[in-house]
């Protein structure tokens, strides 16, 4: 198995350890002038491990914000196109109606948001001062009984959101330049390990013909498959299908995915891998906790010289 995505790492360095431990436990690598032993490439790995789980906590963390923002955006939008319908309704001929908030669109930044509520809040506040008349009377409230000190606490957890979904943006930021720094100083290691084991043997040695590769063999790229994916709504899950694939050098299928409606390469995660023949579907309700969760995916068609190729992405939501 080559390395061609970062969800490869830990089963190649996995290879290289057991090949490491077969070989020559007690060969040294050189890293900026120091010794490298097998237990510093094992713990490595395990750092390694480590956080690429961590990112996929953040990647997690980040769709959630990403819901919650859209859920409470939208809210926030609703309600702004409901206030200005009532002013144009209960005050028709009043000055205020001249000074009603722009409704932001549903994808508007926090500021086109947040000052368009405090404009709402500026005039309900006076609405609320008016004097009564037979037509209306203080205080106003929007459907449901929505007051103006509960859109005051929807102002604040537009706020709170908003801050939410960057500090998430941020922690994935930062954990996967981590990631990326661990798999960069993994990659450098063992190809170090390659030369070392090519310097010291023969080409027919028994340590030659089983060290574990970085790259696909020479070959041909296979045409992907078709990739489909829906909600499965009486059994609460998603279901994946594909097409089959007719390549003579067909090893496996895998299936990797992202949190969120974008599908990203850079931070892909196996899900599972299919051997040919077995049924080309699978079932799935990981990554959807909640209603408006999205998961993206994709399937990959794994050749035995270790090439391989994508489906086109597929993202599935769950509705509510």
């Amino acid at each position: 198995m080559p390395i061609v995505s970062s969800s490869d790492f830990i089963p190649v360095m996995d290879r290289f350890i057991g090949h490491w431990e077969s070989s020559d436990p007690d060969l040294i690598l050189p890293e900026n002038g120091l010794p490298v032993a097998l237990g510093h490439f094992t713990a490595l790995r395990a750092a390694l491990d480590a956080e690429k789980a961590s990112l996929q906590g953040k990647l997690n963390d980040l769709e959630n914000s990403r819901v919650v923002l859209l859920q409470i955006r939208q809210d926030a939008g609703d309600r702004i196109a409901e206030f200005n319908r009532r002013i144009r309704a209960d005050f028709p001929d009043h000055r205020l109606f001249n000074q009603l908030p722009p409704v932001p669109s549903r994808t508007a930044g926090r500021d086109a948001i947040i000052l368009a509520m405090d404009d709402v809040l500026n005039i309900w506040t006076r609405v609320d001062a008016l004097p009564a008349t037979p037509l209306f009377t203080a205080p106003m409230l929007l459907r449901g009984g929505l007051t103006l000190a509960q859109f005051t606490a929807l102002r604040t957890q537009v706020d709170a959101a908003f801050t939410a979904r960057g500090a998430a943006e941020f922690a994935t930021l930062e954990t996967r330049m981590k990631r990326n720094e661990l798999q960069s100083r993994a990659l450098e290691l063992m190809k170090k390990y390659r030369m070392k084991i090519e310097a010291l043997h023969a080409g027919d040695s028994v340590e030659i013909l089983t060290l574990p590769r970085l790259s696909p063999l020479p070959g041909h790229t296979p045409d992907p498959v078709t990739l489909t994916g829906t909600w499965d709504i009486p059994a609460t899950r998603a279901e994946l299908t594909w097409t089959a694939s007719t390549d003579a050098d067909l090893a496996t299928y895998q299936l990797r995915s992202t949190p969120g409606p974008d599908y990203s390469g850079e931070d892909e995660s196996t899900v599972a891998t299919f051997l040919p023949g077995t049924p080309l579907i699978y079932h799935t309700t990981t990554g959807f906790a909640h209603p408006g969760r999205a998961v993206s995916y994709k399937l990959y068609v794994r050749l035995t010289t270790g090439n391989e190729a994508g489906s086109a992405p597929v993202t599935i939501v769950r509705p509510g």
